[in-house]
This record gives structure tokens, C-alpha cells and sequence, in this order.
């Protein structure tokens, strides 16, 4: 796919997930269990983790010693190989004004890396070349306000060693900061200790990059398009990737991202007119452009697809098929199997018919598109 894209001038880039591993407990420990409402819930270990592309360990729900290392269950990764000491000590994420916590806490029951660790740092660099040795141009980096601004700076001063000194003439990487209600501790107090605006660009300066790389290092504006300023110019229009609906936001209950209106979540409201306008608008006039000649030079489109009626949270690619389960499968629901190209889409098809969604295909915003690059 990457070398059929390159020939044809389209850049790939990989969203890269390098603050944490696995949820705990999805491991290859056979023995689980937890306690719930008085009563106590066991389970073995998912299928892949037993075996693809080699067993890994986690402490969580976990009551038994791993039985090749005879030791008490930890974090362990031996493919990467990231190994207990790699990990933070589980932490609740309970303030999302805490430094400590942002960078320490564990999201969502994630195992979350010490990123300030030097092996640590220099493994997720080396991760980051390999992506780049086989044709991506950059990175989307998953969750980056959870690996604090220093180790992101030597993240980033390691994998720019890597490749020699200097990124690629296509490189662009964009970093997932939401915003939140924590504006001030994020972007606006540059003392805060943990600010990924102006503070962020001057750390990258002391550690030798020129104003052009750090331009390639751009952060994802979760406040577009509700409150376009609320970064207190540390990002600015140059270095802010705008974009309308998000991957996150089509999950039931996300409240990541409250665009009030000035947005639209395809998958969710099913609205096809309202977010072609949204779309659309991205190209001709976004909130808060001054000069859309130069102002947000990357804008993204979500293709994605539509969540089943009965509930699942699959992807209709056939591998979330219940059929295919052997392991823990009480409560399994099927995603059925759809073919993810449709040489006859136009963009938004019958979610009764094709489950994904294709907006990059819609005449409307291809058109957008296009003026806006002058093509």
C-alpha cells in the first residue's frame, strides 16, 4: 500500500501511539479475575496476546507468577522489549491539572510509559525511524499531553539523530493535545512546567532546531472551531491542524471535543448536509482565519465509518466477527464484513448499505479542496 501511494504522490502518515502499551488485563496471563458487586468475575487471555508476535504480561487482575519468569506479575514486553522498570507505577488519573498526572497517570487503564527514561526515549525514536524507513512521511502521535513537553522535545531530538540530522523534505508530525478546561496550564502559562506552546518552541530551540523543523512539528487544534484562539497563540495558525469530526468523538459518550454547534459528527447525527457544510467550510473559510492563503496549512477529513445497529464497536473489515472468537466470547457482537472500496462511492453512502463513510470522495468538499489548493 505505501509504495502504491508514494508512485502516486499520496503521503501515508501513522498514528503513532507511543505514550502507553496494552489496557491492563489484556494479556497472556491464563488466570484473571476481579472483583464486582460481591461476586467475582474470571477470564484467561485474549487469543492474540498469547501469541502474536510474542507474549506479553501486565499486572493487572492478575493473582498468579508468570510462568516462564517465575516472578510476580509486571509489565512485561519482550518483543519491543520494554521490561517492568520501563513502566510509571499504576496511578490513577484523577486531575487533569496535575503535571504529575497528565504525564504519570494511567489513561484509561493503559499501562503508561516512563517516558523519561532514557531506553525509553531512545526505543520510541528508533520506532518512529522504522516508520519513516518504510515510507511514512510523519506521525499523528496519540495522546501526546500525556508524555510531558521534555520527553517529547528528546523524543523528537533522538529520532531527528536518527535520520541524520535533518527530518525529510514531507515530514509532518501533529500532536494530540486536547485542551479541555486546562488552557492555561497547556498553552497559556508558559511557566507552568508542562506547556506545549511558546515554552514547548523554546525547548526545541535550545536543543538546536530551526524555526522551519519545529514548524513540522504541529499540534492538533482541539479547539478548532469553537474557541480558535484559545491556545494564546503558543501553537499560532502555522503550526495548528484544524479538522471537523474526529475519531474520538464518534465513540457514545465522548465529550472530548464540544464544537457547539460550529461542527458536526457524521456518524453520530447522520446528517449528511450539515456536515458537508462543516467540510466544506474547512477549505473555503474556517473559524478564525485571517489569511486562508496561509493560515492552517494541514486540514484534515475523517473517513471513517458507521457503528452497526446492534450495538458493536468494530471495524467492518471482517476481523470483528464473532465467528472468529475463541476466547473469552460471552457477550460477542458482530461487525459484518463490508468492502472498504467502492470504485462507484461519491462519498457519503447509505450507512444501510456500506458502512464506511468516504467523505473524502464527495464532489462538494473534493471541490473545496482543490480551490483552496489552487489545482
Amino acid at each position: 500500500m505505501i509504495k502504491t501511494c508514494r508512485k502516486l504522490g499520496v503521503r501515508l502518515y501513522s498514528d503513532a501511539v507511543i505514550n502507553h502499551m496494552v489496557g491492563c488485563g489484556n494479556d497472556a496471563n491464563t488466570q484473571h479475575r476481579n472483583s464486582n458487586g460481591g461476586s467475582c468475575t474470571n477470564w484467561g487471555n485474549k487469543t492474540s496476546s498469547a501469541s502474536e508476535p510474542s507474549p506479553f504480561y501486565s499486572q493487572c487482575f492478575a493473582y498468579t507468577f508468570n510462568p516462564l519468569s517465575g516472578q510476580p506479575p509486571s509489565q512485561e514486553f519482550p518483543a519491543v522489549p520494554y521490561g517492568p522498570t520501563d513502566f510509571h507505577c499504576e496511578r490513577t488519573l484523577s486531575s487533569w491539572n496535575s503535571p504529575l498526572d497528565l504525564n504519570a497517570g494511567w489513561l484509561v487503564g493503559l499501562t503508561d510509559l516512563n517516558t523519561e527514561r532514557e531506553n525509553v526515549q531512545e526505543r520510541i525514536a528508533d520506532y518512529l525511524t522504522d516508520l519513516i524507513s518504510l515510507g511514512f512521511s510523519g506521525f499523528r502521535i496519540d495522546a501526546a499531553k500525556h508524555i510531558q513537553p521534555t520527553d517529547l522535545v528528546a523524543i523528537f531530538t533522538k529520532l531527528k539523530r536518527n535520520l541524520g540530522g535533518s527530518f525529510p523534505d514531507d515530514f509532518i508530525t501533529w500532536l494530540e493535545v486536547l485542551l479541555g478546561g486546562e488552557a492555561q496550564l497547556l498553552m497559556c502559562n508558559t511557566k507552568s512546567g508542562y506547556n506545549y506552546g511558546a515554552t514547548f518552541v523554546e525547548q526545541f530551540k535550545a536543543n538546536g532546531f530551526t524555526d522551519e523543523e519545529i514548524n513540522k512539528i504541529k499540534v492538533w487544534a482541539s479547539w478548532y472551531p469553537n474557541a480558535p484562539d484559545e491556545d494564546c497563540g503558543g501553537v499560532g495558525r502555522l503550526r495548528s491542524v484544524i479538522q471537523n469530526d474526529d475519531a474520538d468523538q464518534q465513540n457514545p459518550g465522548s465529550s472530548s471535543r464540544d464544537m457547539h454547534g460550529r461542527g458536526s459528527v457524521l456518524v453520530k447525527e447522520k446528517n449528511v448536509p450539515l456536515h458537508r457544510s462543516f467540510e466544506v467550510k474547512l477549505f473555503e473559510d474556517p473559524y478564525g482565519v485571517q489569511n486562508n492563503e496561509v493560515d492552517y496549512p494541514i486540514r484534515v477529513v475523517l473517513s471513517s465509518y458507521y457503528f452497526p445497529e446492534n450495538g458493536a464497536r468494530g471495524i467492518p473489515d471482517g476481523k470483528s466477527d464473532c465467528s472468529l472468537c475463541t476466547t473469552t466470547c460471552d457477550g460477542c457482537k458482530t461487525v459484518k464484513f463490508r468492502e472498504a472500496y467502492d470504485a462507484n462511492s461519491k462519498g457519503y453512502d447509505d450507512p444501510q448499505v456500506n458502512q464506511y463513510t468516504r467523505v473524502h470522495r464527495d464532489s462538494d468538499i473534493v471541490n473545496a479542496m482543490r480551490a483552496w489548493m489552487r489545482l
